[in-house]
């Protein structure tokens, strides 16, 4: 052996300690500047590796733990993940309104998984390109724009009716329910009718947003998975998902390349205008569109927001209103005396659908399809109650525990639609299944809008039952599902 070599063999053991040594001063430096940011935070005991996780879980004993918390540890909490990561979670309304009302943006540690999916699109971008794309888009969502959607829904969930009406017994509804929207994101999005609903053999595009909907959630619960060096190269999840951003995305290219072309060419107001038709026509102050990279950040934003978290919204209302039988009776019965059995659903019965939509908003409120918000402060922030958090700091809201605050709401695990009744003042402080402040959804018409058409065209068609050798079991993963699948019997009126 060489001198040198040896040298270099003789000093590896050395150069292997620096950085280990190296890696524990920095764990233990950061985890004291945490402690510091948390000396105001009184929090649940903390393990040093593992931290609070085996304490504030997505399951629902967690997500109960949580909110039982918020009384424990008013205002906010400190959960600590690991012996140097941690963040402030907010448990209670007065905290939650201070710490959404900013634009702040969203916390990468949280969503950073989505990114090779959705890229920079309206979820993850800050500052000023999020600010002026959000002014962009605003007009898609336009009432105008929506009431073109109803018929879109209407037909999409008919779908639905003609494979529920071959069944014998009990369907794993949010299956079901997610092809559903997903049908309709595509036409609402691209004017693509996908037949994804019935056909075995479904469209690449179709197929991509399902496995990359569904490996994002596999890939969550599996923390070893969280390096892209380890996922990508030595998994065979990471592989199929690359390949389906792949697909997604030339796909997306494609559709955006052809509408260009037609715009061009095509006669106004030779059609209805959707929402890639505002994204490619849209122009800032400065007279600058968006180009077609931002173009398809934002359709694949919209995608995932609009087809999993509808989809969960939609699924546990059902699964409420089977479980309240009188519920589901009142519900029909408006909407068979509104819209009645056969009529074609339109924009001025949902405005009338008072009681449905009051079951809706109660359901969102003890099932809220996104559970935790999460953001990163980019300044101090005061809290009500005069400390501060500081800046850098991540937060994360639980909608699920200020939605069941016993201070502002009364039996708050109870299904009570009557809360949202006419007469009765709910401030959207307590109930905020959309967040609020300048980064709050905004698709959410859009979003209740397919809730309410779809709920409305099932319930004038079956009688919905629980299955009950197949209990519900709520788990937050990115979006309230159920860990057991969520089935219900579906019995044909």
């Amino acid at each position: 052996m060489s001198f040198v070599a040896s040298l270099v063999w003789n000093y590896i053991p050395l150069v292997l300690l620096y950085f280990l040594l190296k890696k524990i001063i920095e764990v233990f430096l950061k985890r004291w500047r945490l402690q510091a940011a948390f000396k105001d935070f009184p929090g649940p005991k903390a393990e040093f590796f593992s931290g609070n996780t085996h304490q504030i879980s997505g399951d629902y004993a967690g997500l109960l733990r949580m909110a039982d918390y918020a009384h424990t540890y008013p205002g906010a909490f400190p959960s600590w993940m690991g012996p140097a990561e941690a963040q402030l979670i907010s448990v209670h309304p007065e905290t939650a309104k201070v710490v959404l009302s900013g634009s702040d943006p969203k916390d990468e540690f949280s969503y950073a998984l989505m990114r090779p999916w959705i890229g920079d699109g309206l979820l993850l971008s800050k500052g000023k390109k999020w600010d002026r794309n959000r002014r962009l888009m605003t007009p898609a969502f336009h009432a105008d724009i929506l009431k073109n959607y109803v018929d879109v829904f209407s037909r999409s969930t008919q779908v639905l009716v003609d494979k529920w009406r071959k069944s014998t017994g009990s369907e794993e509804v949010f299956h079901h329910i997610s092809l559903l929207t997903l049908d309709s994101m595509m036409q609402c999005l691209f004017g693509y009718h996908s037949n994804c609903q019935n056909e075995k053999t479904r469209h690449p595009y179709i197929q991509g947003v399902y496995d990359v909907s569904e490996l994002i959630v596999k890939r969550i619960v599996n923390p070893i998975h969280h390096y892209d060096f380890i996922y990508y190269n030595f998994t065979e999840n990471g592989k199929k998902f690359k390949q389906a951003c792949g697909a997604i995305h030339e796909h997306s290219e494609k559709i955006i390349k052809k509408r260009k072309r037609l715009l061009k060419n095509e006669a106004e107001g030779s059609r209805n205008v959707d929402f890639l038709d505002i994204l490619l026509t849209a122009k800032d102050s400065d007279g600058q569109g968006m180009t077609d990279q931002e173009i398809r950040d934002e359709v694949d934003t919209f995608m995932f927001e609009g087809h999993d978290s509808t989809a969960s919204t939609i699924s546990w209302c059902l699964y409420n209103l089977a479980r309240h039988k009188d519920c589901q009776e009142r519900c029909r019965s408006e909407i068979l005396n509104i819209v009645g059995k056969t009529k074609k659903v339109t924009w001025d019965d949902l405005t009338k659908l008072e009681y449905m939509f009051a079951c809706i908003q109660e359901s969102m409120r003890l099932y809220p399809a996104v559970p935790n918000i999460s953001r990163c402060l980019e300044r101090d922030l005061a809290l009500p109650d005069g400390r501060i958090i500081p800046k850098d700091m991540r937060v994360t809201v639980s909608l699920f525990a200020v939605q069941r605050d016993p201070e502002v709401w009364d039996n708050p695990n109870e299904f009570d639609p009557e809360r949202f009744t006419a007469g009765s003042k709910i401030s959207s402080m307590f109930h905020l299944p959309f967040s609020i402040g300048p980064r709050n959804c905004i698709g959410q018409h859009f979003a209740l809008t397919q809730v309410k058409v779809v709920i409305c065209e099932l319930l004038r068609h079956f009688q919905l039952d629980l299955d009950p050798e197949r209990e519900a079991e709520p788990e937050c993963l990115l979006i309230l599902r159920s860990k057991n699948g969520l089935y219900l019997k579906i019995k044909p009126i």
